[in-house]
């Protein structure tokens, strides 16, 4: 079935609000040097940084659980 123009449904609905729709962009976080250079030295030790360890980092930075990538 096919969408014309004057069909209920239009392209624009169906981009924002269909089964592939987006979802918003999330808002970068830009690191201070300090903080990037913390975070890498992380990153070297262990690829994947979960659990406490994330959580100690994420506070001893000044940032969320979720920012700490």
């Amino acid at each position: 079935r096919s969408l014309s123009a004057g069909s209920e449904v239009s392209q624009e609905s169906l981009l924002l609000h269909g089964p592939f729709a987006r979802k918003p962009k999330r808002i970068r976080t830009a690191f201070s040097p300090s903080q990037l250079l913390r975070l890498e030295r992380a990153f070297e030790k262990n690829h994947y940084v979960v659990g406490a360890e994330r959580k100690q980092l994420a506070s001893s930075l000044s940032l969320s659980e979720t920012q700490v990538p």
